[in-house]
């Protein structure tokens, strides 16, 4: 595994001959932690993370380009196709199930605004986006400068449906699934064969050809239990190639239940649980993305309303899926024009999940009738601007070699030394 993980890191390094040489001995360093892998003839790092080679790596390569210079561009984007689901899940952060679906129009216009921005990573979401009809040409609306994820229930995803995504361009699909336990999970989605269907949609996924993954949201003491363990071994036994694990944020349904929230015990194990799985490349596992620890100060934090944008099935423009402060709607101006707007609040990305660090101060902001924030009442509230100091990936990004002479060399930690970083 060391030897791929050099060869993967050598593949990848090609993609940023300009870049600060201890950023990129930094990057090698953070792929001890990573489960490397192939995927139809590409190195996988991730599912957030287009495969080596592609054009999409071209656009990581400029979108970080950019914010070497401090000029960040929406890295990731999430759009929300529809609000319409037959869930009624705890942990859904979609405040109305009855709106409309946004015009495919609109839908083609801002996918293609966003990838001229720079996004590299496109998500599609809801609600339940299985449920148009029309999300195939959704999907193929994407050109290869960017991969596609879609998240989803699950809910009716035949095999058939499975090979038209893969056809239209689909990279990826993160099928929700919470338990190992049937009740447990159904119970969780308000839907009754919520779980049978999760299973079967990860089987037709795999039959499709897909990256196929789930996405988990760990709950209080599922780490230090052990249940997490169990359900990552289970998830590998119905042939997931990846686990995106999620902490509970008191947002959506859940905007005034502070018990979920993790302490920083649990959130610190699933750091751990991230490294452990990964670097060991353990087959009894499916790989690991862990948010609390991709977040973190010691890696890429949280790039809400900077790196990272969610436009709604309304066309409200967010910091992410989770943080419901509108900066302006597509429907009224255009989303760079919006994006300008909200950077004026996100001028970097912060250290830890936005929504998790303020959601006592945005509950005060909700508008009663839509759920959410407006973006302007930011100014009233200073403190709540992430200014706070860079996270490790872009404090090193951002760092040229004329102020700063690197510590690590590149071909050092490619020769099989460990960088150990030591962060000033």
């Amino acid at each position: 595994m060391k030897s791929f993980k050099q060869f993967a890191a050598r593949q990848a390094l090609k993609f940023y001959p300009d870049f600060p040489e201890e950023f990129k001995a930094y990057l090698v360093e953070k792929l001890r932690w990573e489960k490397l892998g192939w995927f139809q003839g590409r190195v996988i790092i991730n599912s957030y993370f287009p495969p080596i080679p592609s054009k999409a790596v071209n656009s990581v390569a400029k979108a970080w380009r950019s914010g070497m210079e401090g000029r960040f561009v929406p890295e990731v984007a999430t759009v929300a196709v529809t609000n319409k689901c037959p869930y009624n899940c705890l942990y859904c952060s979609v405040p109305d199930k009855t709106v409309s679906d946004m015009p495919m129009d609109l839908l083609n216009s801002v996918i293609k605004q966003l990838q001229n921005m720079g996004s590299y990573h496109i998500s599609l979401t809801g609600g339940e986006p299985l449920l148009r009809g029309d999300l195939e040409d959704i999907i193929a609306a994407v050109d290869d400068r960017s991969v596609v994820k879609l998240f989803t229930t699950g809910y009716s995803l035949t095999k058939a449906r499975a090979k038209e995504l893969k056809k239209a361009g689909l990279f990826s699909i993160n099928i929700s699934l919470d338990s190992s336990d049937r009740k447990i999970h159904d119970r969780g989605c308000g839907f009754a064969g919520a779980f049978d269907i999760a299973l079967k949609a990860i089987e037709n996924a795999r039959k499709a050809s897909l990256l196929t993954c789930v996405a988990t949201v760990a709950s209080r003491n599922s780490v230090l239990d052990g249940t997490m363990d169990t359900f990552l071994r289970f998830l590998k036994k119905q042939g997931v190639d990846e686990v995106s694990i999620f902490e509970p944020a008191p947002t959506g349904k859940l905007s005034f239940r502070e018990d979920v929230v993790l302490s920083d015990v649990e959130r610190k194990a699933l750091h751990e649980l991230h490294k452990k799985i990964n670097e060991r490349a353990d087959e009894r596992y499916p790989r690991v993305f862990s948010f609390p620890y991709v977040e973190g100060s010691s890696y890429m934090g949280c790039g809400a309303g900077c790196t990272r944008v969610h436009v709604t099935a309304l066309g409200h423009v967010t910091p992410c899926d989770f943080t419901p402060i509108s900066f302006g709607n597509i429907q009224q101006e255009n989303i760079e024009v919006i994006l300008d707007r909200m950077r004026g609040y996100f001028k970097q990305p912060g250290c830890g999940c936005f929504i998790l660090n303020h959601f006592k101060e945005l509950r005060e902001m909700y508008d009663d009738q839509t759920g959410m924030a407006d973006g302007d009442k930011l100014v009233e509230r200073e403190k709540m601007v992430m200014e706070c100091h860079l996270p490790a990936f872009y404090k090193l990004l951002m760092v040229t070699q004329d102020t700063k002479p690197a510590r690590y060399k590149t071909n050092d930690i490619l020769g099989g030394r460990v960088c150990q970083m030591r962060m000033k």
